[in-house]
């Protein structure tokens, strides 16, 4: 039998010998803590969950809760990127469209190997990060195996911690997310009830002096799921879904992950017919894409919308429609006097008037969607309804999800940012946290703490899929 065919069996035993460490990982009593500082990211954690546990008594030691404005679109990559100001991601996600290369990148074995997964990323902030192949497991089995796996997290986690020498220790937990997509709200509530415990145990060895803040890269709404049919309506358009970019008639759509949005890849002729052909999809919100240095052109079923920018400056025309419904912001800025004689208005009064608004700062995160991040930026980016996703085939296959992110609405973009030394108000941006929770003022505790995990199972597979 060859190693692809026992693929699934090994990620199974992994998903069933791995959260032993949660178990025979005892807390260390009387333990004196290092570091001064803790901050945990947990990715996405939606900022309702945390509110919700919050008004149950939950996370006592902290100021309340704010939401967290990730970046559209609302991933893992860009988010963090955004948040730590670590150099742009290869892609949107870890499978990409590679512009210089001309083909899909970003694989099964790379994500297993763990260097290139972690090395050379954003990941390497972290002074605990688990191994590269785990995030992959939870799909197996789940939810038991998402359920057992965070528990896993948590316990290796905490073992990093008490281990560190570093006077501010940062810290990942990613089956946080692995638990909202195929476990949903009452498994992921159920993991941060014993990640509360762990918290105040770290803080009473502590003898209270621990500082701890945490906060989520984006959010996720829990529905039940469909699947957009994106590549159904560009091949009867005429359009080729590929790999690689050969004429005018072709379009690379990256399949990663289950996600509400998708970036798609094109000739720049072929941009706005490609975003005319998604846009009447049914679960398609929007669809946007570049139309000069400084203008993007939305299409809905609402109609048209331009986007301009002027350095720091935005503005929203109204070109047959309404897709962010921000015409009646428009109209309040303008006559509020907060709008120059051409129409633009400074990020920041856009900002304040769209923060409650059902798509939160849209003007900025859209532009920042097809300029900053990530290196390989797409032509045309869509945004899908809440309750409707596309990704990966053959993930599909494991995974019924229960809630997901990647689009602008705010279930899928709000996640949280919780201090206990400090409050930070009703919402923050992702460009904000940095200075807020002072995270260039620290040092690593020497290599990530899991490295390649705590077997070699991952890049032993990795060197088997070859």
């Amino acid at each position: 039998m060859s190693f692809r065919r026992l693929l699934p069996i090994y990620l199974l035993i992994c998903c069933l010998i791995l959260p032993v460490r949660a178990w025979i990982n005892k807390p260390v009593r009387g333990a004196r803590i290092t570091p001064q500082r803790l901050v945990l990211v947990l990715d996405g954690v939606p900022y309702q969950t945390i509110k919700d546990l919050v008004s149950e008594g939950l996370f006592s030691r902290f100021k309340e809760p704010a939401r967290m404005i990730s970046t559209f679109p609302s991933l893992t990559n860009p988010a963090m990127i955004e948040i730590l100001g670590t150099s742009d991601s290869p892609g949107y996600e870890d499978h990409y469209f590679d512009r210089a290369r001309n083909r899909l990148a970003g694989t099964i074995q790379d994500r297993l190997r763990g260097g290139r997964f972690i090395q050379g990323t954003f990941r390497e902030t972290f002074d605990y990060h688990a191994p590269a192949y785990k995030g992959a497991l939870g799909y197996l089995a789940a939810p038991a195996g998402a359920v057992l796996l965070a528990q896993a997290d948590l316990s290796s986690f905490r073992e990093a911690f008490r281990k560190s020498q570093a006077p501010v220790f940062i810290g990942y937990i990613g089956e946080t997310d692995s638990l909202a997509h195929m476990g949903g709200e009452k498994h992921l509530k159920s993991f941060l009830r014993t990640l509360d415990r762990l918290i105040e145990e770290l803080i009473t060895e502590s003898d209270g002096r621990l500082q701890v803040e945490m906060f989520s890269d984006h959010g996720n709404h829990y529905t039940e799921y469909r699947e957009v049919k994106l590549g159904n309506a560009l091949k009867r358009a005429g359009f080729d879904a590929v790999k690689s970019l050969v004429n005018s008639r072709s379009v690379v759509l990256p399949r990663h992950g289950l996600v509400g949005s998708s970036e798609l890849f094109t000739f720049p002729e072929s941009r706005d017919k490609v975003a005319g052909i998604c846009a009447g999809v049914e679960g398609v919100d929007f669809a946007a894409f570049i139309s000069g240095e400084n203008s993007i052109e939305m299409i809905s079923h609402k109609g048209r919308a331009r986007l301009l920018r002027d350095g720091s400056k935005f503005k929203y025309e109204n070109a047959g429609g309404d897709p962010l419904d921000l015409d009646g912001i428009s109209a309040l800025i303008k006559n509020s006097g907060e709008m120059d004689e051409h129409g633009f208005a400074s990020e920041e009064i856009w900002w304040q008037r769209t923060r409650s608004h059902r798509y939160v700062d849209p003007l900025r995160r859209l532009f920042d969607g097809f300029n900053k991040n990530v290196r390989n930026r797409a032509d045309v980016i869509v945004s899908y309804r809440d309750g409707y996703l596309l990704g990966s085939p053959v993930l599909s296959i494991f995974a019924r999800m229960r809630a997901t992110h990647g689009n602008m609405l705010r279930s899928e973009t709000e996640g949280f940012a919780i201090s206990t030394r400090r409050g930070l108000g009703e919402a923050v941006r992702g460009i904000d946290l940095k200075a807020l929770f002072e995270l260039d003022q620290r040092q690593i505790a020497g290599a990530f703490f899991s490295g390649e995990g705590h077997c070699r199972i991952g890049p032993s597979m990795a060197k088997s899929l070859r």
